[in-house]
Protein backbone atom coordinates (compact mmCIF):
# COMPACT_ATOMS: atom_id res chain seq x y z
CA UNK A 1 0.00 0.00 0.00
CA UNK A 2 3.20 2.03 -0.16
CA UNK A 3 4.14 1.54 -3.28
CA UNK A 4 0.03 1.59 -4.60
CA UNK A 5 -1.39 4.45 -2.56
CA UNK A 6 -5.33 4.67 -2.83
CA UNK A 7 -7.67 7.01 -1.21
CA UNK A 8 -9.37 4.28 1.21
CA UNK A 9 -8.24 0.39 1.63
CA UNK A 10 -11.77 -0.38 0.23
CA UNK A 11 -10.56 0.77 -2.87
CA UNK A 12 -7.61 -1.97 -3.26
CA UNK A 13 -10.40 -4.34 -3.96
CA UNK A 14 -12.08 -2.35 -6.66
CA UNK A 15 -13.72 -4.88 -9.21
CA UNK A 16 -16.14 -2.13 -10.61
CA UNK A 17 -13.58 -0.23 -12.63
CA UNK A 18 -11.18 -1.43 -14.48
CA UNK A 19 -9.07 1.82 -14.09
CA UNK A 20 -8.74 1.34 -10.38
CA UNK A 21 -8.82 -2.44 -10.68
CA UNK A 22 -5.26 -4.08 -8.48
CA UNK A 23 -5.81 -8.21 -8.34
CA UNK A 24 -2.91 -8.68 -6.75
CA UNK A 25 -4.71 -7.93 -3.73
CA UNK A 26 -7.70 -10.22 -4.25
CA UNK A 27 -5.04 -12.93 -4.49
CA UNK A 28 -3.42 -12.20 -1.39
CA UNK A 29 -6.28 -11.40 1.18
CA UNK A 30 -9.92 -11.05 1.00
CA UNK A 31 -11.14 -7.54 1.41
CA UNK A 32 -13.05 -8.30 4.78
CA UNK A 33 -10.44 -10.84 6.19
CA UNK A 34 -8.03 -8.25 5.91
CA UNK A 35 -10.22 -5.36 7.49
CA UNK A 36 -10.88 -7.81 10.43
CA UNK A 37 -7.21 -8.91 11.20
CA UNK A 38 -6.26 -4.67 11.27
CA UNK A 39 -8.94 -4.32 13.59
CA UNK A 40 -8.15 -7.22 15.76
CA UNK A 41 -4.41 -6.53 15.54
CA UNK A 42 -2.75 -6.25 19.03
CA UNK A 43 0.70 -7.18 20.70
CA UNK A 44 -0.80 -8.18 24.02
CA UNK A 45 -3.61 -9.09 25.43
CA UNK A 46 -5.29 -6.02 27.24
CA UNK A 47 -7.30 -8.19 29.83
CA UNK A 48 -3.49 -8.14 31.44
CA UNK A 49 -2.82 -4.66 30.95
CA UNK A 50 -3.55 -2.46 34.23
CA UNK A 51 -6.54 -0.07 33.98
CA UNK A 52 -5.77 3.71 34.01
CA UNK A 53 -6.95 4.67 37.40
CA UNK A 54 -3.88 1.67 38.57
CA UNK A 55 -0.49 3.25 40.18
CA UNK A 56 1.19 0.91 37.62
CA UNK A 57 -0.73 1.84 34.37
CA UNK A 58 1.25 2.55 31.58
CA UNK A 59 0.33 4.54 28.33
CA UNK A 60 2.88 2.69 26.06
CA UNK A 61 1.97 -1.25 27.37
CA UNK A 62 0.19 -1.97 24.27
CA UNK A 63 3.41 -1.43 22.16
CA UNK A 64 6.64 -1.86 24.57
CA UNK A 65 7.10 -5.84 23.94
CA UNK A 66 7.20 -4.54 19.95
CA UNK A 67 9.40 -1.86 20.83
CA UNK A 68 11.70 -4.09 22.80
CA UNK A 69 11.53 -6.68 20.48
CA UNK A 70 12.62 -3.94 17.23
CA UNK A 71 15.25 -2.48 19.36
CA UNK A 72 17.30 -5.97 20.57
CA UNK A 73 17.09 -6.62 17.06
CA UNK A 74 18.39 -3.43 15.38
CA UNK A 75 21.36 -4.00 17.87
CA UNK A 76 22.08 -7.71 17.16
CA UNK A 77 22.31 -7.17 12.83
CA UNK A 78 24.42 -4.14 12.76
CA UNK A 79 27.55 -2.68 14.05
CA UNK A 80 27.67 1.10 13.76
CA UNK A 81 30.06 3.47 12.87
CA UNK A 82 31.91 5.90 15.17
CA UNK A 83 29.82 9.12 14.65
CA UNK A 84 26.37 8.83 15.95
CA UNK A 85 23.53 11.36 16.08
CA UNK A 86 20.31 11.64 18.87
CA UNK A 87 17.61 13.18 17.90
CA UNK A 88 13.59 13.33 18.36
CA UNK A 89 11.22 11.94 16.11
CA UNK A 90 6.87 12.81 15.82
CA UNK A 91 4.73 9.45 14.82
CA UNK A 92 2.21 11.55 13.76
CA UNK A 93 -1.77 10.99 14.78
CA UNK A 94 -4.56 13.00 16.65
CA UNK A 95 -5.17 9.33 18.53
CA UNK A 96 -6.80 10.03 22.11
CA UNK A 97 -4.02 8.80 24.49
CA UNK A 98 -1.90 10.78 27.27
CA UNK A 99 1.38 10.24 25.13
CA UNK A 100 0.40 13.23 22.40
CA UNK A 101 2.26 15.69 21.93
CA UNK A 102 2.66 19.09 20.32
CA UNK A 103 5.73 20.29 18.47
CA UNK A 104 5.10 22.49 15.77
CA UNK A 105 8.22 22.47 13.87
CA UNK A 106 7.09 18.95 12.82
CA UNK A 107 5.08 18.18 9.51
CA UNK A 108 2.53 16.37 11.76
CA UNK A 109 2.50 18.61 14.57
CA UNK A 110 0.65 16.08 16.34
CA UNK A 111 1.90 12.95 17.61
CA UNK A 112 3.39 10.29 19.50
CA UNK A 113 7.44 11.50 20.26
CA UNK A 114 10.12 9.37 19.99
CA UNK A 115 13.92 9.54 21.02
CA UNK A 116 15.87 8.48 18.66
CA UNK A 117 19.75 6.95 18.40
CA UNK A 118 20.74 6.63 14.74
CA UNK A 119 24.36 6.66 12.99
CA UNK A 120 25.31 9.71 11.34
CA UNK A 121 26.21 8.37 7.92
CA UNK A 122 23.27 6.11 6.97
CA UNK A 123 20.73 6.87 9.18
CA UNK A 124 20.11 3.49 10.84
CA UNK A 125 18.14 3.53 13.51
CA UNK A 126 19.50 1.85 16.63
CA UNK A 127 17.13 2.64 19.05
CA UNK A 128 13.99 4.21 19.75
CA UNK A 129 12.87 5.25 23.43
CA UNK A 130 9.07 6.46 23.27
CA UNK A 131 8.32 9.73 25.30
CA UNK A 132 5.08 8.87 27.63
CA UNK A 133 4.38 12.79 28.58
CA UNK A 134 5.01 14.52 31.93
CA UNK A 135 2.58 12.66 33.88
CA UNK A 136 4.06 9.13 33.14
CA UNK A 137 7.46 9.85 32.75
CA UNK A 138 10.01 8.80 35.89
CA UNK A 139 11.36 12.07 37.85
CA UNK A 140 14.59 13.13 37.30
CA UNK A 141 17.19 13.55 40.10
CA UNK A 142 17.55 17.54 40.64
CA UNK A 143 19.99 19.33 38.31
CA UNK A 144 19.24 16.91 35.87
CA UNK A 145 18.19 18.34 32.70
CA UNK A 146 15.64 15.67 30.49
CA UNK A 147 18.71 16.12 27.30
CA UNK A 148 21.33 14.72 29.43
CA UNK A 149 19.03 11.51 30.79
CA UNK A 150 17.55 10.60 27.71
CA UNK A 151 21.21 10.85 25.24
CA UNK A 152 22.58 8.38 28.64
CA UNK A 153 19.60 5.98 28.80
CA UNK A 154 20.06 5.48 24.99
CA UNK A 155 23.65 5.08 24.73
CA UNK A 156 22.90 2.66 27.85
CA UNK A 157 20.38 0.29 26.39
CA UNK A 158 22.68 0.25 23.20
CA UNK A 159 25.85 -0.81 25.17
CA UNK A 160 27.53 2.17 23.19
CA UNK A 161 29.49 3.59 26.38
CA UNK A 162 33.05 3.62 26.88
CA UNK A 163 33.99 2.86 23.72
CA UNK A 164 35.06 5.93 21.99
CA UNK A 165 31.77 6.86 20.31
CA UNK A 166 31.09 10.29 18.81
CA UNK A 167 27.81 11.33 19.54
CA UNK A 168 25.79 14.86 17.78
CA UNK A 169 23.20 16.10 19.46
CA UNK A 170 21.45 19.47 19.06
CA UNK A 171 20.86 22.49 21.49
CA UNK A 172 18.05 20.33 23.12
CA UNK A 173 20.51 17.77 24.76
CA UNK A 174 23.97 19.74 24.30
CA UNK A 175 25.02 20.81 27.35
CA UNK A 176 28.62 20.93 29.54
CA UNK A 177 27.41 19.00 31.87
CA UNK A 178 26.56 16.13 29.50
CA UNK A 179 30.08 16.63 27.66
CA UNK A 180 31.57 15.73 31.23
CA UNK A 181 29.28 13.02 32.11
CA UNK A 182 30.36 11.50 28.60
CA UNK A 183 33.94 12.17 29.00
CA UNK A 184 34.32 10.34 32.22
CA UNK A 185 32.47 7.53 30.07
CA UNK A 186 34.68 7.64 27.32
CA UNK A 187 32.27 9.06 24.69
CA UNK A 188 32.70 12.09 22.48
CA UNK A 189 30.34 14.39 22.21
CA UNK A 190 29.63 17.17 19.93
CA UNK A 191 26.58 19.73 19.57
CA UNK A 192 24.99 23.44 19.63
CA UNK A 193 24.60 25.50 22.73
CA UNK A 194 21.28 27.26 23.75
CA UNK A 195 21.92 30.66 25.26
CA UNK A 196 20.58 30.19 28.71
CA UNK A 197 22.98 26.68 29.36
CA UNK A 198 26.10 27.49 31.73
CA UNK A 199 28.69 28.02 29.64
CA UNK A 200 31.84 30.70 30.22
CA UNK A 201 31.40 34.00 30.20
CA UNK A 202 33.89 34.67 27.05
CA UNK A 203 31.15 31.79 24.96
CA UNK A 204 28.55 33.51 26.53
CA UNK A 205 29.22 37.27 25.78
CA UNK A 206 30.83 36.82 22.38
CA UNK A 207 29.81 38.58 19.44
CA UNK A 208 32.11 37.61 16.50
CA UNK A 209 32.43 39.60 13.22
CA UNK A 210 30.83 37.52 9.92
CA UNK A 211 33.31 34.62 9.16
CA UNK A 212 34.97 35.08 12.53
CA UNK A 213 35.23 32.50 15.55
CA UNK A 214 35.52 32.92 19.28
CA UNK A 215 36.60 29.73 20.99
CA UNK A 216 37.30 28.61 24.56
CA UNK A 217 38.69 25.32 26.34
CA UNK A 218 38.19 23.67 30.05
CA UNK A 219 40.47 20.66 29.58
CA UNK A 220 39.38 18.64 27.13
CA UNK A 221 36.10 20.46 26.03
CA UNK A 222 36.15 22.82 23.39
CA UNK A 223 33.60 25.57 22.93
CA UNK A 224 33.19 28.07 20.46
CA UNK A 225 31.24 31.02 19.35
CA UNK A 226 30.73 31.33 15.57
CA UNK A 227 29.35 33.45 12.69
CA UNK A 228 28.89 32.41 9.47
CA UNK A 229 29.47 35.15 6.40
CA UNK A 230 25.75 34.90 5.26
CA UNK A 231 24.14 34.55 8.96
CA UNK A 232 22.76 37.29 11.40
CA UNK A 233 22.59 35.15 14.04
CA UNK A 234 25.87 33.71 15.63
CA UNK A 235 25.90 29.63 16.67
CA UNK A 236 27.87 28.23 20.10
CA UNK A 237 28.89 25.05 20.08
CA UNK A 238 30.52 22.32 22.21
CA UNK A 239 33.07 19.64 21.52
CA UNK A 240 35.44 17.16 23.09
CA UNK A 241 36.91 15.85 20.63
CA UNK A 242 37.80 18.57 17.84
CA UNK A 243 40.75 21.07 17.99
CA UNK A 244 40.29 25.21 17.33
CA UNK A 245 41.26 24.76 13.84
CA UNK A 246 39.37 26.10 10.22
CA UNK A 247 38.51 23.37 7.59
CA UNK A 248 39.40 24.52 3.92
CA UNK A 249 36.25 26.03 3.83
CA UNK A 250 37.26 28.60 6.17
CA UNK A 251 34.71 27.33 9.00
CA UNK A 252 35.66 25.90 11.69
CA UNK A 253 36.06 22.02 11.99
CA UNK A 254 33.68 21.28 15.15
CA UNK A 255 30.98 23.18 12.75
CA UNK A 256 31.63 21.31 9.46
CA UNK A 257 31.84 17.93 11.55
CA UNK A 258 28.39 18.63 13.31
CA UNK A 259 26.52 19.85 9.78
CA UNK A 260 27.92 16.46 8.33
CA UNK A 261 26.60 14.40 11.22
CA UNK A 262 23.84 15.90 12.92
CA UNK A 263 21.37 14.48 10.30
CA UNK A 264 21.18 10.75 10.96
CA UNK A 265 17.67 10.89 12.43
CA UNK A 266 16.34 13.29 10.37
CA UNK A 267 17.97 11.47 7.14
CA UNK A 268 15.85 8.42 8.43
CA UNK A 269 12.63 9.95 8.35
CA UNK A 270 13.26 11.44 5.14
CA UNK A 271 13.36 8.02 3.79
CA UNK A 272 10.88 6.84 5.68
CA UNK A 273 8.13 9.14 4.26
CA UNK A 274 8.91 7.95 0.30
CA UNK A 275 7.09 4.55 0.89
CA UNK A 276 5.08 4.97 3.86
CA UNK A 277 1.16 4.70 2.99
CA UNK A 278 0.31 7.68 5.70
CA UNK A 279 -2.95 5.89 6.58
CA UNK A 280 -5.13 7.10 9.43
CA UNK A 281 -5.06 4.94 12.15
CA UNK A 282 -7.99 6.30 15.22
CA UNK A 283 -6.02 3.39 17.67
CA UNK A 284 -2.69 4.85 18.10
CA UNK A 285 -0.85 2.05 19.23
CA UNK A 286 -1.74 0.51 15.44
CA UNK A 287 0.01 3.79 14.09
CA UNK A 288 2.75 2.78 15.91
CA UNK A 289 2.46 -0.79 14.60
CA UNK A 290 2.55 0.12 11.05
CA UNK A 291 5.47 2.75 11.97
CA UNK A 292 7.74 0.10 13.39
CA UNK A 293 6.75 -2.08 10.64
CA UNK A 294 8.07 0.67 8.12
CA UNK A 295 11.51 1.27 10.56
CA UNK A 296 12.53 -2.70 10.06
CA UNK A 297 11.80 -2.18 6.42
CA UNK A 298 14.21 0.95 5.44
CA UNK A 299 16.71 -0.75 8.36
CA UNK A 300 16.85 -4.12 6.59
CA UNK A 301 17.88 -2.52 3.24
CA UNK A 302 20.17 -0.21 4.35
CA UNK A 303 21.66 -3.60 6.04
CA UNK A 304 21.44 -4.93 2.71
CA UNK A 305 23.01 -1.98 0.76
CA UNK A 306 26.36 -1.99 3.53
CA UNK A 307 26.83 -6.03 2.90
CA UNK A 308 25.55 -7.20 -0.63
CA UNK A 309 27.55 -8.70 -3.48
CA UNK A 310 24.82 -7.64 -6.13
CA UNK A 311 26.32 -5.79 -9.02
CA UNK A 312 24.01 -3.53 -9.45
CA UNK A 313 22.70 -2.87 -6.04
CA UNK A 314 19.00 -2.35 -6.24
CA UNK A 315 17.59 0.62 -5.40
CA UNK A 316 15.67 0.95 -2.09
CA UNK A 317 11.99 1.11 -4.37
CA UNK A 318 13.20 -2.26 -6.17
CA UNK A 319 14.52 -3.40 -2.73
CA UNK A 320 10.95 -3.10 -1.26
CA UNK A 321 9.19 -5.05 -4.26
CA UNK A 322 11.74 -8.09 -3.68
CA UNK A 323 10.99 -7.92 -0.21
CA UNK A 324 7.07 -7.85 -0.96
CA UNK A 325 7.35 -10.57 -3.53
CA UNK A 326 9.38 -13.02 -1.58
CA UNK A 327 7.07 -12.89 1.50
CA UNK A 328 3.84 -13.58 -0.73
CA UNK A 329 5.30 -16.46 -2.78
CA UNK A 330 4.78 -19.05 -0.49
CA UNK A 331 1.26 -18.08 0.02
CA UNK A 332 0.23 -17.82 -3.23
CA UNK A 333 1.88 -21.30 -4.34
CA UNK A 334 -0.26 -22.64 -1.44
CA UNK A 335 -3.48 -21.02 -2.38
CA UNK A 336 -2.58 -22.11 -6.43
CA UNK A 337 -2.72 -25.83 -4.85
CA UNK A 338 -5.55 -25.60 -2.46
CA UNK A 339 -8.62 -24.07 -4.32
CA UNK A 340 -10.68 -21.56 -2.48
CA UNK A 341 -13.71 -22.02 -0.66
CA UNK A 342 -15.88 -21.62 -3.98
CA UNK A 343 -14.37 -24.35 -5.26
CA UNK A 344 -14.21 -26.77 -2.32
CA UNK A 345 -18.33 -26.27 -1.73
CA UNK A 346 -20.83 -26.82 -3.50
CA UNK A 347 -24.89 -27.02 -3.16
CA UNK A 348 -26.44 -29.90 -1.71
CA UNK A 349 -28.54 -31.68 -4.75
CA UNK A 350 -29.72 -34.79 -3.11
CA UNK A 351 -31.30 -33.04 0.44
CA UNK A 352 -32.14 -29.71 1.09
CA UNK A 353 -29.54 -29.58 4.27
CA UNK A 354 -26.80 -31.57 6.00
CA UNK A 355 -25.18 -31.15 9.49
CA UNK A 356 -22.26 -29.21 9.10
CA UNK A 357 -19.42 -31.26 9.92
CA UNK A 358 -17.12 -28.88 11.61
CA UNK A 359 -19.81 -26.80 13.85
CA UNK A 360 -22.87 -29.33 14.41
CA UNK A 361 -22.60 -32.05 17.21
CA UNK A 362 -25.64 -34.13 17.95
CA UNK A 363 -24.34 -35.68 21.00
CA UNK A 364 -24.02 -32.75 22.71
CA UNK A 365 -27.21 -31.29 21.62
CA UNK A 366 -25.94 -28.51 19.14
CA UNK A 367 -27.38 -29.23 15.66
CA UNK A 368 -26.09 -26.73 12.50
CA UNK A 369 -27.51 -27.53 9.13
CA UNK A 370 -25.81 -26.38 5.95
CA UNK A 371 -27.15 -26.23 2.52
CA UNK A 372 -23.50 -26.82 1.00
CA UNK A 373 -21.26 -29.50 1.02
CA UNK A 374 -17.44 -30.17 0.65
CA UNK A 375 -16.80 -30.86 -2.80
CA UNK A 376 -14.58 -33.94 -1.93
CA UNK A 377 -16.26 -35.50 0.76
CA UNK A 378 -19.52 -34.56 0.06
CA UNK A 379 -20.07 -34.10 3.92
CA UNK A 380 -22.33 -30.96 4.93
CA UNK A 381 -20.29 -27.78 4.91
CA UNK A 382 -20.56 -24.17 5.79
CA UNK A 383 -19.03 -21.36 3.98
CA UNK A 384 -17.79 -20.29 7.02
CA UNK A 385 -16.04 -23.31 8.24
CA UNK A 386 -14.68 -24.72 5.01
CA UNK A 387 -10.78 -22.76 6.43
CA UNK A 388 -11.49 -25.30 9.76
CA UNK A 389 -12.39 -28.63 7.51
CA UNK A 390 -10.23 -31.42 6.24
CA UNK A 391 -11.10 -34.27 4.43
Amino acid sequence: MGLNRKSSIKEYWNRKNMSQSTPWFRMIFARNRFQNVLRFLHIVDCKKIPARNNQNYNPASRIKPLIDFVNRKFLYYYRPRRELSVDETLVGTKGKTAMLQYIPSKRSRFGIKFWVLAEAVTGYVLQMHIYLGKTFEPALPAGTLQGTNVVIKLLQSADLLNKWYHVFTDNFFSSLNLARTLLVQRTHLTGTLRKNRPMPNMIKNANPDPGQTTYARQGNILLCSFRDQNRRKQVKLVSTYYSAARAMNAKPLIVNAYNNFMGGVDLSDQMMAFYNDHRKQTKVWKKIILHMFHRILLNSYILYYQHTSHNPILSRFEFVKQVIEGLTEEHLSNRQQNPGQRQKIRKVTERKEKDCTVCSDRKNGRRRRARTECSRCAKGLHKLCVRRHEC
